[in-house]
C-alpha cells in the first residue's frame, strides 16, 4: 500500500464522485487520517493512479470551467504531491 498526503478539497471532491466505482482494481484509496487542509491517505498504485488521473484532468487549464473555488489549484497541489510520491 502507497501513502501519500494530499489537499483535503480535492480529495473531499473525489470522493464524493467516487471515480472508479464498479471497477474493483480502482476502487477508492481511503482516508487514514485528516490534519487541517491535508489528508492521508492509502491505497494500491492503481488506486493512487485514479485519483492522480482525476486531479491532472481538473488541474488541466482545459479542462472543467465550472468549477469551485480553489479545486482547481487544490487539483494542480494533489497533482504535484502524488507525482513526487512515485
Amino acid at each position: 500500500m502507497l501513502r501519500f498526503k494530499v489537499p483535503a478539497m480535492f480529495w473531499d471532491d473525489h470522493e464524493e464522485r467516487g471515480p472508479g466505482d464498479g471497477d474493483p482494481d480502482k476502487a477508492m484509496a481511503r482516508e487514514v487520517s485528516r490534519a487541517g487542509r491535508r489528508v492521508l491517505i492509502e491505497g494500491t498504485a492503481a488506486q493512487i493512479e485514479c485519483l492522480r488521473s482525476d486531479a491532472k484532468f481538473y488541474a488541466d487549464p482545459w479542462g472543467p470551467d465550472e468549477l469551485p473555488p480553489g479545486l482547481k489549484a487544490s487539483a494542480k497541489a494533489t497533482v504535484k504531491a502524488l507525482t513526487k510520491g512515485l
